[in-house]
């Protein structure tokens, strides 16, 4: 291939279609993206000219409105909240690409935390012999890569954690549909320690790990399983930091054969939770707190829970109105204390924490939970509740989920070290968004003078073939 080929070219001379595309553009994208081409076909042409029409945020939901602030002359857009009367402000296009910017900053700065790590190398470093290259989902409208190689860490990876996380998401609120249909009472758990400011986080989680299986599996713990009729379950830690130091807790999603309710399921469960952390040495957990279940109705209020907010599969993203989560913690250490939001530097400041220390605590978690498997679900959960076979985080990670997507651009060597020295890899998935015609342009643009000297991209270790990477 030539190595200055880009895969975005003029327009074809073909009147539009009704949506403003040419004719044949999305069978074209079909066959580009099964990999094959057409009888008679040119390579695939994607330009601002000919792409398929969209709107900033996909299809319009029927009762949106638009909202003009008579002071800055702003334009927002509202829709309906599923609450009577109540409208909530609209997920723009816009709102996308600046939350996907702040992703790869924060990517950045792990990079500067974990140099020549795993994570330092995903989304930087192109897999052999694959082309890099640029896309748009036909059905999405959003662009993405294709080549670079993935960390596939749910705990380290600002781009890595989304995905898969997402994809555990969709995962979790089918099983809690299925196990409905087989006529299952669905209930969540929340098991919590007393915790101080002189606790190891990884030491205190693998105690934590102890008591939960002692209290499964122990004579106790199976007699107790079976007067409340548990069936299946699913495991998942979560972590934040508040003023008594770290906080790491489980929720697990119960399947039940009962008729019980949770505040009897809860009592039931308590005693087994305390012997347990007494046998590992935990601090006894207070009864008000230390075991805690929530009916069917919240546990899937949880779950359903779109973006980053998401208890069960995106808890180590989860906002505390007096704590913190390690994602916050990283974001203080890419933003500083003045580049984020009031509520959280509100927070932040009253833990003491200033932009050097948020790194550390970083880092702190990082290291306690490298390694470890966010969910993790009984025997036989997948099999009771027909989810097949478990994804690994990588291959989550790894995976193209919008199969029919549009090739905008192949991207050479230096174009990818330039988008990695400038930090403009975020930038350019925006502007194939908005004006794919101008990829080369931009291309250019940042492109490094002719130096008589190699070199590998500003801050980017050699490639070693001996295998041993960081995890």
């Amino acid at each position: 291939m030539n190595n200055a080929h880009l895969a975005v070219t003029q327009a074809h001379n073909t009147p539009p279609g009704p949506s403003g595309a040419a004719p044949n553009t999305c069978r074209r994208a079909r066959a580009q993206a099964a990999g094959g081409t057409l009888p008679g076909a040119s390579p695939l042409v994607y330009t601002q000219e000919n792409r398929p029409s969209y709107s900033p945020n996909g299809s319009q939901p029927f009762g949106s409105i638009e909202v003009i602030d008579p002071e800055t002359g702003e334009v927002r857009e509202f829709e309906a909240s599923g609450k009577p009367g109540i409208l909530t402000p609209k997920y723009t296009q816009i709102d996308h690409q600046n939350a996907r910017a702040e992703r790869w900053a924060m990517k950045w700065a792990v990079d500067t935390l974990l140099y020549g790590s795993r994570q330092f190398k995903c989304h930087r470093w192109q897999i052999p012999g694959k082309d890099l290259e640029v896309k748009l989902s036909l059905e999405h409208q959003k662009s993405f890569y294709s080549g670079f190689e993935c960390c596939g860490s749910v705990w380290g990876c600002p781009l890595c954690a989304p995905k898969i996380t997402e994809r555990r998401r969709v995962e979790v609120e089918a099983a809690i549909e299925r196990a409905k249909e087989l006529g299952y009472t669905v209930m969540l758990a929340t098991f919590t320690i007393p915790h101080g400011l002189g606790d190891d986080l990884k030491v205190i989680r693998k105690l934590l790990l102890k008591a939960w299986r002692h209290g499964t599996d122990s004579r106790a713990g199976k007699k107790m399983r079976e007067m409340i009729g548990l069936v299946e379950y699913l495991r998942v830690i979560e972590v934040t930091l508040g003023p008594n130091g770290w906080h790491p807790h489980f929720h697990v999603l119960l399947i039940l054969d009962t008729t019980w309710s949770p505040e009897v399921i809860r009592r039931l469960w308590y005693p087994v939770w305390l012997a347990s952390c007494r046998k590992f040495g935990l601090d006894d957990p207070s009864e008000a707190h230390g075991v805690h279940v929530d009916d069917g109705e919240r546990a899937a209020r949880y779950v359903t829970k779109w973006g980053m907010d998401s208890e069960m599969t995106k808890g180590h993203l989860k906002k505390g109105k007096k704590s913190v989560n390690p994602w916050d913690l990283l974001r203080v250490h890419t933003f500083g204390l003045d580049g984020i939001a009031p509520e959280l530097r509100e927070v932040v400041e009253s833990l003491g924490i200033d932009q050097e220390k948020a790194g550390a605590l970083w880092l702190v978690f990082f290291y306690a939970f490298k390694g470890s498997h966010q969910l993790h679900p009984s025997k036989g959960f997948r099999k009771l509740l027909g989810l097949g076979e478990e994804k690994t985080d990588q291959q989550l990670a790894e995976e193209e989920m919008d199969k029919e997507a549009a090739l905008l651009a192949t991207l050479t060597h230096e174009q990818r070290l330039d988008l990695i020295r400038t930090k403009n890899l975020p930038t350019l998935l925006s502007l194939a968004e908005d004006s794919p015609g101008l990829i080369p342009d931009f291309l250019q643009s940042i492109r490094r003078p002719a130096s008589p000297e190699p070199h590998n991209g500003e801050g980017e270790p050699e490639r070693h073939t001996s295998g041993n990477q960081d995890e």
